[in-house]
């Protein structure tokens, strides 16, 4: 059993996928397996990973006939690791030299659950690299306090499921998985594992490259991200009470969360399939299923703002949602 599993998503990813590829197997850090998901790719990413595979060993490949999304590959790479540790790397990414080693050394030295570092931007056209903190609003630099708000902020700040190394144990024992047909399928999986990471380490070098530019890139299409994340904060709603997470304000910052997920959709114009309007009527019904589990004025405010929802027709709940989510901070 190799220490590290090293995931990699894979759709269509000809034009980076060999630089992905050349930057994880060139590693100081060698007991690792790399796993691939091809996610039905109709480029020739599959053919990229196969002639990796005959050439190393720890090259692993799984094939996919129909695609499934990045949320479902996610869920199998994670289905299929064996490694104590987990790493995530983005197809259309590359990891510095000492990424591996560097992090599995801080996650030994301070047993921690999770592990993450800082990375930089690359811009795909020029090739310039800045330090991505002063282009993230509030960006995590430290080891957040051990407190469910705490780390509810330290995931806010911290939403990329890439850039870590994350205990393999974590996430099975707390039946951890991605919302399947997701675009932001990172928040709601970040917010559970900081929830669940008993210790956080973290490595204040840039060790991660984000590649930028990437026209292909889901995190290139906004209106349809912010559906997805509306459906994911609805989806959070429904799984938190089932595990017991119950401290007030940590509930009070779920339900602002919410709300501005359904205030952002007034941003965007969606076509009709998307049915922006419902997704908002279930975000406010979700709310009020959450009540009992905010603190005592927070809960009068909820209680409150659930029941004249209920005159507000679909597609204004939106411009609804913006007069409440101060209510929350």
């Amino acid at each position: 059993m190799p220490q590290i599993s090293v995931l990699v998503p894979v759709y269509n990813a000809e034009r980076f996928l060999s630089a992905c590829l050349d930057s994880i197997l060139t590693q100081t850090y060698k007991d690792f397996e790399l796993i691939c998901v091809d996610d039905a790719s109709t480029d020739s990413s599959l053919q990229i990973l196969q002639t990796y595979a005959q050439r190393d060993p720890r090259v692993r490949i799984i094939t996919q006939s129909v695609n499934q999304g990045v949320a479902q590959t996610r869920n199998i790479l994670l289905s299929s690791a064996t490694g104590k540790y987990i790493a995530f790397v983005d197809a259309d990414d590359i990891i510095l030299p000492a990424y591996l080693e560097t992090l599995y050394k801080t996650a030994q030295e301070n047993d921690a659950d999770l592990v993450r570092c800082l990375f930089l931007c690359e811009d795909i056209k020029t090739g310039n690299r800045t330090p991505c903190e002063k282009k993230f609003k509030g960006f995590l630099r430290d080891v957040p306090a051990p407190t469910r708000k705490a780390h509810l902020q330290a995931a806010i700040d911290d939403t990329q499921v890439w850039l870590k190394l994350i205990k393999n144990s974590l996430i099975q024992e707390n039946k951890l998985s991605f919302r399947p047909h997701s675009i932001a399928e990172d928040f709601p999986f970040e917010i559970l594992l900081y929830q669940y990471a008993a210790k956080i380490a973290f490595v204040p070098e840039h060790l991660y490259v984000y590649r930028m530019g990437n026209n292909l890139s889901l995190s290139a299409n906004p209106a349809p991200r912010a559906y997805s994340t509306l459906g994911n904060m609805i989806f959070l709603c429904q799984d938190l009470p089932h595990r017991q997470l119950a401290e007030p304000l940590f509930y009070n910052r779920i339900v602002n969360l919410t709300l501005k997920a359904v205030k952002r959709m007034r941003k965007y114009s969606f076509p009709p399939s998307y049915e922006t309007g419902k997704l908002c009527r279930r975000a406010f019904e979700t709310i009020q299923k959450n009540i009992s589990y905010c603190s005592p004025i927070k809960r009068k405010k909820v209680k409150m703002i659930c029941r004249f929802s209920k005159f507000i027709k679909d597609e204004n709940l939106p411009y609804y949602a913006l007069y409440f989510t101060n209510w929350f901070k």
